[in-house]
This record gives structure tokens, sequence and C-alpha cells, in this order.
């Protein structure tokens, strides 16, 4: 099971630190920025694959919410405001690169890799996640959790590793096609 991302700031605060941002408290703000920045840019980063349009879709969806306050209802969690935010965000720049959306399997990706709770997740699909872990090569799940979790160069890994990196990106090249076999059950229904 995913640990969530409330551990940071409890739900309470988390609930107050909304009420104050829609009141345009700059302080609540500058938290909420703080601690849950780093989350979202991981999360962004499994759909996108590249740190900096994920750091900037995050900037971004922090951005919308300080300038479209009208639109944010300060009574529902602000975080979760912020997750679709990203989410949304992402999949839309995903569709304007013409590439193939399977935006199911982008999800279940982006849900194992970035360690945040999304409350719509069922606890099959989070079992199942951990069964494709395990069902790994040792090193298959080193150099995937070490090179998306870790954000390591493949050439980091493959010199902790001991090995050419040419076989690292073998190793990651055969996760993220057992990731990829093993998630068709999310996209196509069983």
């Amino acid at each position: 099971m995913l640990p969530p991302l409330t551990k940071m700031i409890p739900k309470s605060e988390i609930a107050e630190i909304g009420k104050r941002i829609k009141k345009r408290d700059m302080e609540a703000f500058h938290i909420l920025y703080r601690e849950c920045f780093e989350p979202l840019q991981r999360y962004a980063m499994r759909y996108l694959y590249d740190w900096q349009a994920a750091e900037d879709m995050v900037q971004n969806a922090f951005f919308s919410l300080l300038l479209n306050l009208n639109k944010y209802d300060g009574e529902k969690d602000v975080f979760t405001y912020l997750f679709v935010l990203v989410k949304n965000g992402c999949l839309n720049y995903i569709r304007k690169l013409n590439i193939i959306d399977k935006h199911k399997d982008k999800l279940v990706e982006a849900l194992l890799f970035s360690h945040i709770e999304d409350p719509e997740t069922d606890p099959y699909l989070k079992k199942r996640m951990e069964q494709i872990l395990s069902s790994m090569s040792p090193n298959q799940q080193n150099v995937l959790l070490k090179h998306v979790v870790e954000r390591m160069k493949m050439s980091e890994i493959a010199l902790e590793m001991g090995v050419a990196e040419s076989t690292a990106i073998t190793h990651f090249k055969r996760a993220m096609k057992i990731m990829r076999e093993n998630l068709k059950f999310i996209i196509l229904g069983f």
C-alpha cells in the first residue's frame, strides 16, 4: 500500500490551509507550496517523464489556484484540488504532443511511483501493482525504482550496480515492458 501524502501535513491542517488560502492568506499558500510541491512533481513526472515539464506543470497548478481563487471552494481539500489540476494538466499536455493516450496505464504508473495516495484508487489495484513489482527480477526492480523514484541517471545506476550502462538500460526497458503488459487488465477492464 502506498503511503498517503498527508503524512507531512495532517488532514485537519490541510482543511484549515484551504480555508486560509480562500481568504487570500499568502502564508498559508507558501506552506502548501513548500509541503506539497515535491510530491505533486513526482506524480506529474510519472506522466511526463521529464522533471522540468513536471515542475512546470505543478507550478502552473499552484499559479492557477492563486489566480482563480473564486473557482476554489475553501471547504474542499486544497491538495485534492491541486492534484486534479496537475493530473488534468498532464493529460492535456500529453494529448497536445500527440502521444497515444494510454491514460489509465499512465495513471497506474504515476500512482505506483509517486507515493501519493489517490482517493479513487481501489485496494485491488494497489495490491496488483505490488504483485507486478514483485514479479520482476531484483535487478529490474532495482533499476526501475532507482531511475523513477530516486531520479538517478542510468550511468549512476550502472556504476552503483557494477554493470555497463547498456545493461542497466536493458533492465529498465524490461521492467517497463513487464509494467505495461501487466497493466493491460486496467485498460481492458479485466
